[in-house]
């Protein structure tokens, strides 16, 4: 579970700013929508609000950013792409330090054990990187501690030999990770150290905007649990579609049937012997692939609800844009209700009908998940304290001269019987846009 990020000097983000997914204990609303479970209470979902530039999508793109470098090999010849990665998202309004660095710290939690990943970068590289065992606002222990002096192994377990070969390593390129260095190396079985490369490997999940899955075919083919999945969540968020299933068919049979479009697709197959997907609005209508010698075409196909209960066989292209956006959401909340996993979601509600955004999010409040969904959002109507989020469920985002703020609705005195969404556009809660004389 994600319990808080603290970033600062990073695209707008100017000073250190926190977001985190700590209850408040006096709201009694929603208990499930709490997991309890684990080291210290934590909430389960977190929307946050915010007028488009104030900085929300830099908070998704940060946690991707920190995903990938604590779980990537970096190699020196990776230092001069990282070094512009520094130099184009640093605090820009202006550059008033040349040499402060991005930082980064997440606090979260994996296998009943609570941790700080804590990251400066700039542009020579990593300036600090640090796990600690975190004490949730009491005393943290450190696991191993780098700075440009070295590496300091503390509560980690590892031998001489192993922290020599950790140092040459970052050594010879500065902008690489020391939890990414060992985790894929596996040089040592430290536990704090695994569980923390574990956690940003297998349990976080961050999908921003302009992501695709371009063999979402294959990933739900794989599945028979999220099939099912799917099936379920079209059902209850209202799509008018009774279920989901795969196609397969051999390259002969589908070729005599391919419109001329498809032609083209298949000339491209047989002429270079290519597995591909063909991609509509970032999801795939139909994969080519080959197994065991034989090459077969799997299509998505939707069942769709008609007249007097009738059920028809519909394609990819006979669904809406937010049918198909949804479709790629459905494996990361997969993973969060079924495998825990923590997933950030950039505009959840993109292209998608605000009865079904919220009916999705009602689902996730509603299911025994352990996982969490964290989205951002412009949809109002989930500003519903009585049926959706509770009030320390949802942050808000706002920009003051170029600098981007957070801050959560639980820092007001909302009675529970207030409708949170007219508050919020009758401005209430700021983090709205400015609208001057037209």
């Amino acid at each position: 579970m994600l319990y808080r990020i603290i970033t600062g000097n990073y695209k707008s983000f100017a000073e250190n700013t926190s977001f985190d997914l700590f209850p408040n204990p006096k709201r009694e609303t929603f208990p499930n929508h709490v997991c309890g479970e684990g080291v210290t209470p934590v909430l389960k979902s977190t929307a946050i609000y915010g007028a488009n530039g104030a900085g929300k999508s830099n908070l998704i793109k940060g946690m991707r950013f920190i995903q990938e470098f604590a779980t990537t090999l970096n190699t020196g010849k990776d230092s001069q792409k990282l070094r512009n990665w520094y130099l184009n998202n640093r605090f820009k309004l202006p550059v008033e330090d040349e040499n402060k660095p991005i930082s980064f710290v997440v606090e979260f939690e994996n296998n009943s054990r609570a941790y700080l990943y804590c990251l400066e970068i700039d542009a020579n590289g990593v300036k600090s990187e640090s796990l600690l065992l975190s004490g949730v606002g009491k005393t943290n222990h450190i696991v191993f501690q780098r700075d440009r002096n070295g590496i300091v192994f503390k509560k980690a377990k590892v031998v001489e030999s192993v922290r020599k070969i950790l140092e040459r390593q970052i050594s010879e390129n500065p902008f690489g990770s020391v939890l990414a260095t060992n985790g894929i190396l596996h040089l040592t079985e430290d536990e704090h150290m695994k569980n923390a490369f574990g956690w940003f490997m297998d349990k976080l999940e961050v999908i921003e905007i302009s992501r695709d899955i371009p063999w979402l075919i294959d990933h739900f083919k794989d599945n028979a649990d999220m099939m099912e999945f799917v099936g379920e969540i079209f059902t209850k968020v209202g799509l008018g579609i009774q279920n989901l299933y795969i196609k397969d068919e051999t390259f002969d049979q589908w070729l005599k049937n391919a419109s001329q479009e498809d032609s083209k697709v298949a000339d491209i197959v047989t002429n270079k012997g290519l597995s591909l997907s063909k991609m509509i609005d970032d999801v795939p209508m139909l994969t080519v692939t080959e197994e065991d010698g034989k090459r077969l075409v799997r299509e998505f196909v939707f069942q769709q609800i008609g007249r007097n209960g009738s059920v028809c066989d519909m394609d990819v292209m006979s669904q809406s844009t937010g049918t198909l956006r949804l479709l790629t959401l459905i494996p990361a909340i997969y993973f969060a209700i079924n495998n825990g996993k923590t997933v950030l979601i950039d505009e959840i509600d993109n292209g998608i009908h605000p009865m079904l955004i919220k009916n999705l999010v009602k689902f996730f409040g509603e299911s025994k998940s352990n996982g969490q969904l964290i989205y951002t959002t412009h949809e109002t109507a989930l500003l519903n304290q009585q049926e959706l989020l509770r009030p320390d469920e949802v942050w808000f985002v706002e920009k003051v001269e170029g600098c981007t703020k957070m801050y959560s609705l639980n820092d007001f005195k909302i009675h529970k019987t207030i409708s949170i969404e007219n508050g919020y556009l009758d401005g209430r809660f700021g983090a709205i846009p400015f609208i001057g004389t037209l």
